[in-house]
């Protein structure tokens, strides 16, 4: 899968098999995603199981309304979630913050299916 093709990567995922099916039904042959979502992560302090996982929380809160987001637009709301954290990050878990951020204020830019 392009940029996700190395050992390290992988190995992140090895006890989280619902997160590696996300990774390659939604990356696989997607290089310029592969590429943003590894930017972000690595700009961030969480990890990219993290940033996954997080992801999924996401995409089932959109998919409980109804509603759906481009995967772009996805890794940009994370993105906030991560940067809200700020230097407090490391004490945080990122999927939890996603779903806090939903639960508060919606997603706007999520349009009905």
């Amino acid at each position: 899968m392009g940029e996700f093709d190395t050992t390290g990567v992988w190995e992140q995922f090895a006890d989280s098999p619902a997160a590696l099916a996300y990774l390659e039904a939604h990356f696989k042959d997607e290089a310029s995603l592969q590429h943003v979502l590894l930017e972000e992560a690595d700009d961030s302090h969480f990890s990219l199981l993290q940033w996954v996982e997080a992801l999924i929380v996401l995409q089932q809160w959109l998919g409980a309304r109804g509603l759906e987001l481009p995967l772009k637009d996805s890794i940009g709301y994370v993105s906030c979630a991560a940067a809200a954290a700020g230097a407090g990050a490391s004490l945080s878990h990122l999927p939890s913050m996603v779903d806090d951020l939903l639960e508060a204020y919606g997603c706007d830019r999520a349009v009905k299916k």
